[in-house]
C-alpha cells in the first residue's frame, strides 16, 4: 500500500504519517538499524544469470547440435555443484565449463569459447525491486540506520553499487568473501560498523542459511524474501521470521515481528 501513495524523490517525507507509524512500529520492536542482502532482495540478479544461462545454452546447442533441454539441465546443475565448493567467484563459470566440455564430450571447443556469453552477467546492470527505494527512503526519514552484506565479487558489487546511485543509502557496506559463504560473522562485522547490537537490528535478505539463520541466530529480527533459486531456499525458517515476496509488503510486515 505504501509504495502506491509515495513516490521517492518526490520530496521528503518527514511529515507523512507512515514516518511517524514506520517510527512508532520500529520503538516497539527496539530496531535502530536496517542491514540488506543485495542480490535478488534489492535489485534482481537471478534473471541476469538465467537469460545469460539460456543464451549460453541456445549458442552452444545451435553450434555443436547437442540436445537444448539437456545441456540447460546439465548446466544448472552443475553451476549449483560448483556453487557449493567455489562460492560466488565468477571463476566458478570456468569450473562448470570443464565440467560439461567432459560431460559432453565436446572436441569442437564450443562449450569453451562460448563462456562469453555466461560473462555477460558481470556486465549487465540489475534492475532495482519495486519498492526498494520507496522503502529505504522511509527507513532514512524514520533515523533508521542502514547497512548492505552482500555476497560477491568485490569489483562486481562495487560496479553495481556506483552504477545503481546505491552508496549513499548505507552507512555500512559489508562484502563477503565470494571464494566461501555467507556467515553470521559477516552479519556480526556489519552491526558493529553501524554501533548497535542484534537485537536493534532488522535483517532482510533472500538466503535462508546465509541471511535469515545467521542473523537470527545472533538475536537479530529476520525477513526473508525467499530467493528464485532452490539452493538458497534449502533449511528451517526460524521462529518469528516474516516471510514476504516484495517490499510493498514490507511495513506491514512490521507488524508481524515480535
Amino acid at each position: 500500500m505504501l509504495t502506491g501513495l509515495i513516490q521517492w524523490g518526490m520530496g521528503r517525507l518527514e511529515n507523512d504519517p507512515y514516518i511517524g507509524t514506520t517510527k512508532e512500529k520500529l520503538a516497539r520492536l527496539g530496531i535502530k538499524g536496517v542491514l540488506y542482502d543485495l542480490d535478488d532482495t534489492l535489485i534482481y540478479t537471478s534473471e541476469i544469470f538465467r537469460e545469460c544461462m539460456h543464451s549460453y545454452a541456445d549458442e552452444v546447442a545451435s553450434q555443436t547440435g547437442i540436445e537444448r533441454d539437456l545441456f540447460y539441465q546439465s548446466l544448472s546443475d552443475i553451476n549449483d555443484e560448483e556453487y557449493k565448493r567455489m562460492g560466488v567467484n565468477p571463476l566458478r563459470w570456468r569450473a562448470v565449463v570443464v565440467k560439461l566440455e567432459e560431460l559432453f564430450e565436446d572436441k569442437t571447443g564450443i562449450i569453451s569459447e562460448k563462456i562469453e556469453v555466461l560473462l555477460r552477467i558481470y556486465s549487465t546492470l540489475p534492475r532495482m525491486r519495486p519498492g526498494a527505494l520507496t522503502t529505504m527512503g522511509v527507513m532514512k526519514d524514520a533515523n533508521v540506520k542502514q547497512g548492505l552484506v552482500t555476497h560477491a565479487n568485490v569489483d562486481w558489487t562495487n560496479w553495481k553499487l556506483d552504477q545503481l546511485g546505491l552508496w549513499n543509502w548505507f552507512e555500512a557496506v559489508y562484502i563477503a568473501d565470494e571464494n566461501g559463504h555467507k556467515t553470521a560473522s559477516h552479519w556480526k562485522s556489519a552491526m558493529d560498523m553501524l554501533g548497535l547490537q542484534p537485537s536493534e537490528c532488522l535483517v532482510v535478505g533472500d538466503n535462508l542459511n546465509g541471511d535469515v539463520v545467521p542473523a537470527a541466530g545472533l538475536g537479530a529480527r529476520t525477513v526473508w524474501m525467499p530467493s528464485p533459486w532452490s539452493v538458497y531456499r534449502v533449511g528451517v525458517v526460524p521462529e518469528g521470521t516474516v516471510q514476504i515476496s516484495e517490499f510493498n509488503e514490507f511495513l506491514e510486515a512490521l507488524d508481524r515481528l515480535t
